[in-house]
């Protein structure tokens, strides 16, 4: 095989989208054999050349075939196009992998101006598995003129991928209207992604969160929280910011730091609009830098300390980039840069310089090197001293728990058949908890394991008993003996291959109060395993009974979100309701707790660390990413109390998930660094709603859903699928 340079110089790749128009194309050529747009002049071949034009007969053949589709091909967001797209993709490997791989040959006939066959040769069209896999197809053009033959080929890499849903955030508001956080503290990032103006959010008693903070509208704090900005828990790599898309006005004390020091790209706190403060803002410390970017500034107040550079650029509408200092006690460790006009009516020390475009008034009251005082300026807005970009909105949701409920489209759910079967007509699925109660086989059920506890590989058995074991997907209704299981009764949800995904439907209207307190551990023993992953197949779905009158109204052409009517409100109550995975909970506890099958576990046994970073920390405990996914749909209502807790992710992006709980108490997280803090905790995981409430000092701790699980469709994925190819090489043998 040889590479000639002429071919060389189109060896570029890049993925194409198959719109109608390709699969039209597509079909007329490969399966009617007749490419009617290609045009060779035959008034410039010389006849003389016979292998030359064999060439370019069979180079202008594929090469038209190929820039065909290139030119009349876009990437749409059309739910009929992208499914035409598919279907391409699919025909294009049936024709490859026909006849053991060898593919599918047409003959080609060519037609000239006068619509008469042109006589440049024979061309065969050969399309055909590459290797073993028909993820790679050659198609290849033989042209034989005058008993001269020639061939070419282009090397294609199908794609069918759907890019998968990214879940960064801990505490995810979706709702347009604001929020109240009372002692809400986040190990994680927090946001509010739905972009509309004029939301108010409300920080007070001790909430913090650490890590980065994203949100539409405006921030107002009165009681003393504090964002630590840490390293992502995505990606250790990646620092955090502060992202305020409307204004930030602070009446208590505010503190925002980092355990980094300041790098370009994170270390930043971008204000949309304008800060104001009335008492002690205190933003980074000595050798972690945190810059702040804001389109008018009021200092007031009490004392306002900075370590880092102040900017204020002009915004839209009537933010001029004006600021104005006159706090008793201001400092900026940094240098300050105003766009607008500077008024100082108090002592302002800067340590490094001030670069003013307009007047300044009061430059007395400046604190810092005459020669370091620029009235007048020009401002660079480049490097570190670009001001971010606020996201225009927020990664959209596509999909919705009703399209997981009730599609029959398996590219975005795996779980409607087990859905649908609660509400069937034939062949209902009519099982409850109370129907494995009724097998003794499942009650007080004994498990006994390998478990490497340790991460050295060693495998210690590790016995756990359960008053009562589930094996496959049913009801959760109110219909359990309280004698039986009642007062915290242990229940297992086995995952296995056999059971395949096991949703289990919440009854509505089910409250459980303290004296229930269940337990439920989630053991996940699948064995198909993702490789790219390692996320088990399976999964357990805890879904909300919004009934069978559910309507898929398809995608809405502006907004590119699905739409469905007819889901049914529903309204639970947890008292006490713990929710574990069986390989937390039987590293979390030890042999006392495991071998009993009711009452409260308590606190986590000495020693026990949980890890919710993406590197692994000596003497922690990384969970995978959870198989325990929470699927509530619209009008749904959640409230769980009395020490609740999570270890689950949550998808009710227009449901009410109210955990108002201390939580799990006593547990003991770490951050990429080996640092360790003590926490009450109610949810390892992540919660999407459309409104959160929480209540008493309690922790929200970052740990991804699984990217087996029908999240991963939620989001990002169905409005970036690539049905195409990419164009790898063309070969001139």
């Amino acid at each position: 095989m040889k590479n000639t340079p002429k071919r060389k110089q189109r060896n570029k790749p890049g993925v194409v989208l198959f719109t109608a128009v390709a699969v039209m194309l597509m079909l007329s050529i490969l399966l009617t054999a007749t490419v009617s747009f290609v045009s060779v002049n035959r008034t410039k071949t010389n006849d003389n050349y016979k292998s030359k034009q064999a060439y370019l007969t069979a180079s202008s053949t594929l090469e038209s075939f190929i820039n065909q589709i290139q030119t009349d091909t876009a990437p749409t967001n059309d739910p009929t196009a992208k499914a035409q797209q598919k279907k391409a993709i699919d025909n294009l490997k049936k024709l490859a992998s026909a006849n053991s791989g060898k593919g599918t040959t047409t003959n080609v006939s060519y037609n000239g101006s006068n619509g008469k066959s042109d006589n440049i040769g024979t061309t065969k069209i050969t399309v055909a598995q590459e290797g073993t896999s028909v993820a790679n197809i050659v198609v290849t053009c033989e042209t034989t003129y005058l008993g001269k033959t020639e061939k070419v080929a282009a090397h294609i890499s199908t794609q069918s991928v759907t890019k998968p849903a990214e879940y960064t955030n801990t505490i995810e508001l979706v709702g347009n209207g604001g929020a109240g956080y009372d002692n809400l503290n986040v190990i994680g990032d927090m946001a509010g992604i739905n972009n509309t103006t004029g939301k108010v959010y409300r920080f007070t008693n001790n909430t913090s969160i650490y890590g980065s903070y994203l949100m539409y509208g405006s921030l107002e704090v009165s009681t003393q929280p504090l964002i630590m900005l840490k390293p992502s828990l995505v990606d250790e790599k990646q620092g955090s910011t502060v992202t305020i898309s409307e204004n930030l006005d602070v009446s208590n004390k505010f503190r925002i730091n980092s355990t980094m020091a300041r790098a370009d790209g994170y270390n930043y706190v971008n204000i949309g609009q304008k800060l104001s403060t009335s008492n002690h803002m205190d933003v980074g410390s000595l050798g972690f830098d945190v810059d702040l970017f804001c389109c008018e500034a009021n200092i007031g107040g009490n004392d306002y300390t900075q370590y880092g550079n102040f900017y204020v650029y002009k915004g839209a509408g009537a933010y001029n980039g004006d600021a104005t200092f006159g706090a008793n006690g201001q400092t900026i460790n940094g240098s300050l840069y105003v766009e607008g006009d500077l008024n100082v009516t108090k002592s302002l020390k800067v340590t490094g310089s001030v670069y003013v475009t307009g007047t300044i008034t009061g430059k007395d009251k400046i604190v810092c090197q005459a020669s370091n005082i620029h009235e007048g300026a020009v401002l660079s807005k480049a490097g570190r001293d670009a001001k971010p970009q606020i996201p225009v909105s927020a990664d959209a949701y596509v999909y919705y728990p009703e399209d997981f409920f009730m599609s029959n489209d398996t590219n975005v759910t795996t779980i409607s058949d087990q859905y649908k079967a609660f509400y069937s007509d034939k062949n209902p699925n009519t099982k409850t908890f109370n129907t494995f109660a009724s097998d003794w086989t499942n009650v007080d059920y004994t498990l006994t394991e390998l478990i490497d506890l340790t991460g050295t590989g060693a495998k210690t058995p590790v016995t756990s008993r359960y008053k009562l074991r589930i094996t496959s997907s049913c009801t959760w209704a109110s219909d359990l003996s309280f004698n039986d299981y009642g007062n915290g009764s242990r229940i297992l949800v086995d995952v296995s291959d056999s059971s395949g995904d096991i949703v289990i439907r919440l009854q509505n209207g089910l409250n459980l109060g303290a004296e229930w307190s269940p337990v439920i551990v989630v053991r996940n023993r699948s064995t198909i395993i993702d490789t790219t992953t390692g996320d088990r197949k399976y999964n357990c779905y805890f879904v909300s009974d919004s009934g069978s009158a559910i309507t898929l109204n398809g995608i809405d052409s502006v907004t590119g979100k699905s739409q469905h009517s007819g889901s049914s409100a529903c309204n639970y109550s947890f008292k006490g309701l713990k929710v574990f995975d069986y390989d937390t909970y039987v590293r979390m506890f030890d042999s006392s707790v495991l071998n009993n099958t009711k009452g409260n576990p308590g606190l986590p046994q000495s020693g026990f660390v949980l890890n919710p970073t993406s590197v692994d920390v000596a003497g922690s405990y990384r969970p995978k990413n959870s198989s325990i996914i929470f699927l509530f749909g619209e009008n749904t209502t959640l409230n769980a109390t009395d020490q609740s807790f999570f270890q689950g992710s949550f998808y009710s992006p227009q449901a009410i998930v109210n955990i108002a709980t201390s939580g799990l108490g006593g547990l003991v997280v770490t951050d990429s660094a080996g640092g360790k803090m003590t926490v009450q905790c109610c949810a390892v995981g992540v919660v999407i709603a459309n409104s959160f409430g929480n209540a008493n000092t309690a922790f929200y701790v970052y740990t991804k859903p699984s990217t087996t699980s029908v999240m991963q469709n939620a989001k990002g994925g169905k409005d970036d699928s690539a049905f195409g190819y990419t164009l790898d090489r063309y070969d001139h043998y």
